[in-house]
């Protein structure tokens, strides 16, 4: 059975870009000012800045009719999950003291870029994840309506 894409987003870190730009202006600057044997180290600092934005200043969430993933930047980045282990998905928010990026906290492992607006997914095995969206209701209803997790 092939696979059919029922709800997609992409949610834009722009906090993120902003930092990770304003830090390489920064190193350049600093760069121009420093001694010649300083500005080779500084100057190489800047791509993997560049690179670090690129992989993680978006988040997707994908819905299809048999699974829910999400990632960062490029799909090797993510989770996906089969939508049959999914027991449960609820809107939730999350707090600046959460932060935004990839850890641990009380609703399981967040992964989120922007916002506070998250969806909370509960698997079979007891693992819970966090999943920031915009749209977190969308999200929900992608889900059960592909057969996935109960409103808790």
């Amino acid at each position: 059975m092939n696979e059919r894409v029922l709800y997609e987003h992409r949610q834009v870190g722009w906090l993120t870009v902003i930092f990770l730009f304003a830090i390489a202006v920064l190193i350049c600057i600093a760069a121009a000012i420093s001694a010649p044997s300083e500005r080779t180290l500084s100057y190489s600092l800047v791509p993997v800045l560049m690179v670090v934005a690129a992989l993680f200043s978006t988040l997707t969430v994908r819905i299809t009719n048999q699974r829910m993933m999400w990632f960062f930047g490029i799909p090797g980045i993510g989770r996906s999950v089969p939508l049959r282990d999914i027991v449960s998905i609820r809107p939730i928010k999350t707090s600046i003291l959460e932060g935004w990026g990839i850890h641990l906290t009380w609703h399981g492992w967040v992964w989120n870029v922007a916002g506070f607006n998250a969806v909370q997914i509960i698997l079979r095995s007891g693992t819970r994840f966090a999943v920031g969206t915009p749209e977190p209701q969308a999200v929900v209803d992608a889900v059960q309506s592909a057969g996935g997790g109960t409103r808790s």
